[in-house]
């Protein structure tokens, strides 16, 4: 009885392990990033580049700066400067935005903390690698600069904003007039 028993164990312990190896596999397979809306286009930024996403906090407007930097929170002690991501880009906005959903999304890199204003966050989203494409399709001209291709899902596509590039644009780092 206590042999069977046992055997059984071994079973249901080479299930686990097969499902667990099956699991990494499917991991390797994926891509993982944070999706955001920004004029009535999907988005995703890969998931270790935005550090948190926070509702819009309160703030003081900041004043000889482009317009864009719209005021500055303090966020659990440090300066955050937040960016309006449109206005950064020149997105126009076609459709009036739910400011209820409206969220920052932080970037924390190296000596760099900003918060990105979007129109919503769609949380963590899994792609298959095999469905990324390199190439940009229909997306405004401001903000190419910052995308590396995406991927196709649902008849939908989702660029891939990379943030590690508007990070290194001198004109991002430099608000004042």
């Amino acid at each position: 009885m206590a042999a069977r028993g046992f055997i059984q164990l071994l079973r249901l312990s080479e299930r686990g392990r097969q499902r667990i190896q099956q699991g990494q596999e499917s991991q390797e397979e994926r891509w993982s990033g944070v999706g955001f809306m920004l004029a009535g286009q999907r988005y995703i930024a890969p998931l270790g580049e935005v550090a948190e996403v926070l509702r819009v906090p309160e703030f003081t407007p900041v004043h000889g700066v482009h317009h864009w930097l719209f005021g500055l929170s303090n966020v659990r002690g440090r300066l955050l400067p937040l960016i309006d991501l449109a206005e950064f880009t020149s997105v126009i906005h076609e459709l009036s935005i739910d400011s209820a959903k409206r969220k920052i999304m932080v970037l924390d890199h190296g000596d760099l903390f900003s918060g990105l204003l979007v129109d919503e966050v769609l949380g963590i989203q899994h792609f298959s690698k095999q469905s990324y494409e390199s190439q940009i399709s229909n997306s405004p001209s401001g903000i190419q600069p910052y995308l590396q291709g995406g991927f196709n899902r649902a008849d939908q596509f989702w660029h891939i904003f990379m943030l590690s590039k508007l990070a290194a644009d001198p004109r991002y780092l430099s608000a004042s007039l």
